[in-house]
């Protein structure tokens, strides 16, 4: 039995070290997994993804639109997918990412072609967008505002 316990002791405490360093490193934010949701969101919004817009917009979004127009969640989901302004293409210029803790913030110049009731329009302006790591593990769109040029 004495000859069983220092392996296992080592073993005990190679799998607590173990645990402790992947429970810090997983589930942290980084700028490719925020840049990877925001391409993921994008996209959903030319597609008018229903179900892509839902699983990355927090339950307590707030959209905020370079008119002013403020949205909540539901809002937000469906002006995207019945509303009469629809994107063909998103593009974000300029873009910056600061991350703190669970939280990050993405800065960019989104520029894009869309239809506004069928008819072409180009889109131009600053956008200011806030992602929370949530608690599983899932990164979630808290806000936005967007900002004339």
């Amino acid at each position: 039995m004495k000859k069983m316990f220092l392996p296992l002791l080592l073993l005990s405490i190679g799998i607590s070290v173990s645990s402790c360093t992947s429970s810090e490193t997983e589930g942290n934010l980084n700028k490719e997994i925020v840049l990877g949701t925001l391409e993921q969101f994008d996209n959903a919004i030319i597609t008018r993804d229903a179900g892509v817009l839902s699983s990355i917009a927090s339950q307590e979004l707030t959209y905020g639109h370079s008119s002013g127009n403020i949205q909540d969640r539901e809002e937000f989901i469906d002006d995207v997918v019945n509303g009469t302004f629809e994107f063909l293409t998103i593009s974000n210029e300029d873009q910056s990412v600061h991350i703190s803790g669970n939280v990050a913030i993405v800065r960019h110049i989104l520029s894009a072609d869309a239809l506004n009731n069928g008819i072409a329009a180009q889109v131009h302006i600053g956008v200011v967008m806030v992602f929370k790591l949530d608690e599983n593990g899932h990164i979630v769109l808290l806000a936005r505002q967007a900002y004339k040029l």
